[in-house]
């Protein structure tokens, strides 16, 4: 959460966040990954509207086409943290 917090503060949403986008060290470090789908919210435009991600952790208005905001990046961390306990996402 530390990173997504780093993001949001700057204004950037990450649009792809998924287990596979948490590298885990053998220290115990956690780190953020796969910032190819990043963007940057500007006061000229504070949400987007792109269909970007992957599918089964896109947030529903992601799927739709509406417009979003760093939110979008919460959902798909509760989707990581019901996969870790249930071993697969919802819906998968």
């Amino acid at each position: 959460l530390q990173a997504l917090d780093f993001l949001h503060l700057r204004q950037v949403i990450h649009r792809d966040l998924k287990s596979s986008s948490i590298l885990l060290g053998v220290d115990g470090t956690v780190k953020l990954a796969d910032f190819g789908f990043c963007t940057q919210l500007t006061p000229e435009q504070d949400q987007w509207s792109s269909v970007v991600g992957t599918a089964h952790w896109m947030a529903p208005e992601v799927v739709s086409g509406s417009p979003y905001g760093p939110k979008v990046d919460i959902w798909s961390f509760e989707i990581v943290t019901i996969e870790m306990g249930e071993g697969e996402p919802p819906y998968f």
